[in-house]
């Protein structure tokens, strides 16, 4: 099994064109690579406790201080009443505690590592290798990694990822992550929407797309609060909306660029498309295209056929991966666009 950055969902095989464009647009290696993933046994850690004893607290962050000796904050909350150990929030092995005597980069400080933290499923995508020390920063570009990693990994490096905040948070902040999931810094409805309606790819000024994935990363309707029928009228007009619903695969929509059909195309209307990149195909001068008049119109474009693509929703794709919402990490490749995915893109300071 492989992965390739440019797959626009979980489980989607992507199309040789689709990979190619987004190749362009990456300018970056690590998007157009493929990574090898590894079959692992991952054991599922239960969820976070609303409350537990100190002494348990201890006992869980045991094996984890062993080696991570220093921190600004055992916890990610300052307030010394919330009682959590390493385990209850990024998962792990607590019982694996570092061999005395042994320093950073031997073999057996490595081998207690792989033992006590959760393994990607991706290991070359996050810098991981059998002999070396993993690298802590994020990989650059990353796009939909997270969709394809294990939720037992991506809870480990970010508990706070939307995928598994649930599980991870959800006892005390549960109402929090809904309404965040929500909002428009996880779903981009407004930039969708808008785009969507002025480009004629949907005919509705309500919005009815946003990003939303679950805990395998499968792109899911996210629903509404439920509201009795008496109100719906109401809360309709108050903008409240029913679902949203994934973006569609931008290959196999009816082009929607009302541009196209102001081209007058070139002098070869034929009823094939023609070979991008190849103008004299036939090998005949008059058979060659005339500048600024392609030999491509609105008339002559299918569904997800050949070049025939709908533009405007490939473009919202792109700024999808490269100027990600907080469902995926951010580009990591620019000041401004360091950061995590989930609560962590806001509320968690980010340095590599």
């Amino acid at each position: 099994m492989y992965l390739t950055f440019c797959e626009p969902r979980r489980n989607r095989r992507p199309s040789v064109l689709a990979c190619f464009l987004l190749l362009l647009v990456s300018m970056g290696s690590a998007a157009s690579s493929s990574y090898h993933a590894v079959e692992r046994d991952y054991q599922p850690s239960r969820p976070a406790p609303a409350s537990q004893s100190q002494a348990e607290v201890i006992e869980k962050n045991a094996g984890c201080m062993s080696c991570h000796t220093q921190t600004d904050n055992k916890t990610m909350h300052a307030n010394s009443a919330v009682k959590l150990g390493c385990v209850d929030c990024h998962g792990g092995n607590q019982k694996v505690v570092k061999p005395e005597s042994v320093t950073r980069n031997q073999p057996e400080y490595l081998a207690a590592m792989i033992k006590a933290h959760v393994l990607p499923t991706y290991p070359e995508a996050w810098h991981y290798s059998k002999n070396d020390d993993p690298e802590s920063a994020n990989p650059k570009r990353s796009y939909t990694l997270l969709n394809k990693e294990s939720p037992e990994f991506v809870r480990f490096i970010n508990p706070s990822d939307y995928r598994i905040a649930s599980e991870a948070c959800g006892a005390c902040h549960q109402e929090i992550i809904e309404a965040s999931i929500r909002s428009m810094h996880s779903t981009g409805t407004m930039l969708w929407g808008g785009a969507a309606y002025n480009n004629g790819i949907l005919p509705y000024k309500n919005y009815m797309i946003g990003e939303a994935y679950n805990r395998d990363g499968e792109a899911i309707v996210l629903k509404g609060p439920e509201v009795p029928e008496y109100l719906k009228e109401t809360v309709k007009d108050m903008g409240v909306i029913e679902a949203l619903y994934p973006l569609p695969a931008w290959e196999t929509v009816e082009p929607g660029d009302i541009f196209r059909v102001f081209e007058r195309g070139g002098r070869n209307i034929t009823n094939l498309f023609p070979e991008t990149g190849i103008p004299n195909s036939l090998g005949l001068i008059q058979r060659l295209e005339e500048p600024g008049r392609p030999d491509f119109r609105q008339s002559n474009r299918g569904a997800g056929t050949g070049a025939r693509i709908s533009v405007p929703l490939i473009n919202i794709t792109k700024t999808r991966l490269n100027d990600p919402f907080t469902w995926f990490i951010g580009t990591n490749d620019q000041p401004g666009d360091y950061r995590h995915s989930g609560c962590a893109s806001c509320h968690v300071g980010y340095a590599n």
